[in-house]
C-alpha cells in the first residue's frame, strides 16, 4: 500500500508541473474522417483536443505561438480506440491533441495500410490548422509525435519510417508485425521512447520491444520495462485482450499503478521532444536514473532538446553508444575521443558496486571499441539485471544503464 501511494503521489506531482507549466486544460472531443486519396482509403477517427471547456465540438482552446503538437494512437490487435482514455486523459491537458484512427480492427488488419493511417492522420490534422473553416485552424503544431499499443505499437514503427515528417515515436509493448516493425526500425532514426512490461507473456520484451529497441536507428532511444507490468494493463480493461492473457501469471503492479508510471516518463519525455523544454529532458533523465518501478536502457547523444548540432560539427563531440542494449552474451562500448586524452571504463551494479573495470589509459583522437561479456573482474558471470557503464575522459564522465539478460 505504501508504495502504491508513492507511485500515485508522484503522479500527481507530476501532473501539477505540468499543468502549471503548460496552463491545463480541458478535454474536447470530436468524429472525423479523413480521405487519404492517393491510396482511395476512408480513415474515420476519433480526435481529443484541448479546450476551455469540455464536450463534444466545443472550441479549440488557445495555444501557445507553436500550436499544440499532434500525436496519433494506433489500437491494439482487435481493441477499440475507446480503451485509450489513460492516454487522451493525461496528454490532453497538458496541452496535446491526440488522434485515434479506428482502422485496423479487421480480424486480418493490414498493418502496413495502418501505420500509413497512423502517419496520414498527423498530415491531415496539420492541415486543417490552414483551413479557415476548420475548428483546428490556427491550433495545430508542426511537432508530432506517432504512438500506439500492441499492434499499434509495431504500427507505429511502420509508420515513423514512412514518413520523415514525424518528430518522434512511442508505443507501448509494441509487436512485431507484417511488414515487419523491427525491420522498419533500422531505417527509423528519429527520438524514440519504448515502453514494455516485464510481465508481459502477448508480446514478451525479449522477442518484442527489445530487439526493436536494438535496430531502431535513433541516435535518441530509450527503452522502460516496467517492473510487474502486463501487455493488457498498458490499456482500459477489454475481453479479447484479458482472453489473450488468460495462460499468463498474473502481473506485478495493478491497472492504475501501470497507467502512473507510463504517465510519469511520457508527459516529461513529450514535453522535450515536441515543445523543445529543456527541464522537461532533465526530469526525464532524473527519472529513469532514478529507477523506481522500472529496468531501462538509455542511449541519447542529444544531451538537450536543442536543434541538433550540424553533422560536420560531430567530430569535435565526446560521444559514446553502447550495442546492443539489452544484451545477452556481450556488449560493445564505442566512443568518440575529440582530442587524445586517458581513458578509463567502470562497470556498477545496482547497488553501486564497481563488478567491473577496464583502463585503456592513454588514447588517440578517434573511435575505439571495447565489448563487455557480462562477467565481474574475476570472470564469474554475473546476474540478470541493470548495470550502470561509467565511461571517463579528461575529466568528463558519460554514464548509461546496460541491461544484461541471461
Amino acid at each position: 500500500m505504501f508504495a502504491k501511494n508513492i507511485i500515485f503521489c508522484l503522479l500527481i506531482v507530476v501532473c501539477l508541473i505540468f499543468a502549471m507549466t503548460a496552463h491545463a486544460r480541458e478535454i474536447g472531443h470530436t468524429s472525423v474522417t479523413f480521405t487519404d486519396s492517393a491510396r482511395s482509403r476512408q480513415i474515420p477517427a476519433e480526435i481529443y483536443y484541448p479546450a476551455e471547456t469540455a464536450g463534444r465540438n466545443v472550441p479549440v482552446g488557445e495555444p501557445d505561438e507553436n500550436g499544440f503538437p499532434i500525436i496519433s494512437f494506433g489500437h491494439g490487435y482487435l481493441m477499440p480506440w475507446s480503451v485509450y482514455a489513460n492516454i487522451w486523459t493525461v496528454l490532453v491537458p497538458a496541452g496535446y491533441i491526440v488522434c485515434l484512427p479506428r482502422t485496423g480492427g479487421e480480424l486480418f488488419p493490414d498493418h502496413e495500410e495502418f501505420g500509413l493511417d497512423l502517419a496520414y492522420v498527423i498530415r491531415a490534422l496539420q492541415a486543417e490548422g490552414a483551413d479557415s473553416s476548420s475548428i483546428f485552424h490556427e491550433k495545430t503544431g508542426q511537432t508530432s509525435a506517432v504512438m500506439g499499443h500492441s499492434m499499434g505499437g509495431g504500427a507505429s514503427v511502420l509508420a515513423a519510417s514512412s514518413d520523415s515528417t514525424i518528430t518522434a515515436l512511442a508505443n507501448l509493448a509494441a509487436a512485431e508485425t507484417n511488414p515487419s516493425a523491427i525491420e522498419a526500425a533500422k531505417t527509423t532514426d528519429i527520438p524514440a521512447l519504448l515502453f514494455a512490461g516485464s510481465d508481459d507473456c502477448v508480446t514478451p520484451p525479449e522477442a518484442h520491444q527489445i530487439p526493436l529497441y536494438n535496430a531502431l536507428a535513433s541516435d535518441c532511444k530509450t527503452l522502460v520495462i516496467l517492473t510487474g507490468g502486463s501487455h493488457c494493463q498498458f490499456a482500459a480493461y477489454h475481453l479479447t485482450c484479458n482472453l489473450g492473457e488468460s495462460g499468463c501469471p498474473g502481473p506485478g503492479i495493478n491497472r492504475a499503478e501501470q497507467h502512473a508510471l507510463v504517465a510519469r516518463f511520457l508527459l516529461p519525455w513529450l514535453a522535450a521532444m515536441l515543445k523543445k523544454d529543456s527541464e522537461a529532458w532533465d526530469t526525464f533523465e532524473s527519472l529513469l536514473e532514478d529507477g523506481q518501478g522500472i529496468t531501462s536502457a538509455h542511449t541519447c547523444r542529444t544531451v538537450s532538446p536543442a536543434p541538433e548540432t550540424p553533422q560536420t560539427d560531430m567530430p569535435s563531440l565526446f560521444r559514446c553508444r553502447f550495442y546492443p542494449n539489452p544484451f545477452n552474451s556481450q556488449t560493445t562500448i564505442e566512443y568518440h575521443l575529440p582530442q587524445k586524452g586517458t581513458t578509463s571504463v567502470r562497470i556498477y551494479n545496482s547497488q553501486g558496486q564497481c563488478v567491473w573495470r577496464q583502463d585503456p589509459g592513454a588514447q588517440s583522437t578517434g573511435t575505439h571499441r571495447l565489448n563487455w561479456a557480462g562477467i565481474d573482474r574475476n570472470g564469474h558471470r554475473l546476474p540478470s539485471g541493470y548495470y550502470i557503464c561509467q565511461l571517463r575522459w579528461n575529466g568528463t564522465i558519460h554514464s548509461a544503464r546496460l541491461i544484461l539478460l541471461k
